[in-house]
């Protein structure tokens, strides 16, 4: 038994397998390609890592310079140009913070001095020309009670005192005997 092959059949095969072949050629060559793009790239980025470890030991000396400077200290003259002219920032921006802090105080206390002699002088009018507004103001109910304090907790101690307080008898009692609110003094001490 022999197998035939129709001819047609065999010509589409030999074209499949010449696709395939040219298929994975071209697949190699882009793999390839790609590859080297990243062999370059990480050779690239490593001797830009090594620039930057070169870099490190100016930025030090920079950061110490700088830091000198702000305490104080001027740079040396045997330093680097780029440095000396970073290191001379911080002291020229103390200069001028210590300048501007000086005319800012000096602006406020001609402010204060101003308001104050600007209240006096209100006060003296009022008190020569409308005496009858320099009477003290009657306070309100509860300032003598103690609600002019803030605390919410105090408030509500105050506003809700008891009619009557339980006080221990003589015997060990406890509740035996009640005191008014209005007989408990507010300096005794507590028990």
């Amino acid at each position: 038994m022999v197998l035939t092959v129709d001819p047609i059949i065999e010509m589409w095969g030999e074209i499949a397998a010449i696709v395939l072949c040219l298929f994975l050629l071209i697949s190699l060559l882009l793999m390839l390609a790609f590859n080297m793009a990243i062999l370059y790239t990480t050779a690239w980025i490593r001797e830009k890592s090594e620039l930057i470890k070169l870099l490190r030991p100016h930025v030090d000396s920079l950061n110490k310079t700088t830091e000198a400077a702000a305490h104080g200290v001027a740079p040396s003259e045997d330093e680097n140009v780029i440095v000396r002219t970073v290191a001379q920032v911080p002291l020229s921006v103390q200069a001028v913070d210590q300048k501007v802090e000086a005319a800012s105080d000096r602006v406020a206390n001609v402010v204060v001095e101003f308001r104050a002699r600007t209240m006096q002088a209100k006060t003296i009018a009022k008190a020569f020309l409308l005496p009858g507004l320099m009477k003290p103001r009657p306070s309100k109910d509860g300032v003598e009670r103690g609600l002019q304090f803030k605390s919410p907790g105090y408030r509500k101690l105050i506003e809700e005192r008891p009619s009557e307080i339980p006080v221990a008898g003589a015997d060990g009692d406890r509740y035996r005997k009640t005191v008014a609110a209005s007989q408990h003094r507010e300096d005794a001490p507590a028990r």
